[in-house]
């Protein structure tokens, strides 16, 4: 079966998988499964939290499948970041924005050939001018794929985990 490229354009898809102690379903894909560098880096910025020590551990030790490209912008924030200096909310969107634009980004992936699928968690994605060759796919749509092709027995219980945690500190996610 031909696999495409994952691109995972924000926090959200891990918080939501994490919540459900999910996470390992990302690898279920057996797919290339890139983060740009400031979503890597607003993922795991606080060891202390669970969450931040459990994804980066997960990605570091799952490298491949997992690409963590790197940016001008993802450099940029983590320059101030060690000078001490506040950065403004939003670097991976940035970040993933200038992805989406370069040459070395998003473009080397694309090819008739291997089409690329964005997984995303937030409600109101937009891509504009989106190239051919790429999809777009919802956390939840993830699932009821993957319990479609009988990977996952039921999708509905791990979106019930991601909006009804009964883990410790676990929050609950926005996943629709």
């Amino acid at each position: 079966m031909k696999r495409c490229t994952i691109i995972i354009p924000d926090a959200g898809p891990f918080n939501s998988l994490w919540v459900a102690d999910r996470l390992d379903l990302l690898l279920k894909l057996e797919m290339k499964l890139v983060v740009v560098d400031a979503v890597y880096d607003e993922l795991t910025s606080d060891l202390d939290y669970p969450k931040d020590r459990a994804v980066k551990s997960f990605i570091d030790d799952n490298q491949p499948p997992f690409v963590v490209e790197h940016t001008e912008y993802g450099q940029f924030v983590r320059a101030k970041r060690a000078a001490g200096e506040m950065v403004k909310s939003g670097a991976g969107e940035t970040a993933f924005g200038e992805f989406m634009r370069s040459d070395d980004g998003l473009r080397k992936y694309l090819t008739p050939q291997e089409p690329v699928v964005l997984l995303y968690e937030d409600k109101d994605v937009r891509v504009i001018n989106r190239p051919p060759y790429l999809h777009l796919l919802s956390t939840v749509g993830m699932l009821k794929g993957l319990e479609r092709v009988g990977i996952l027995k039921s999708a509905d219980d791990v979106i019930h985990q991601m909006t009804h945690p009964s883990r410790p500190v676990r929050r609950p996610s926005d996943a629709r």
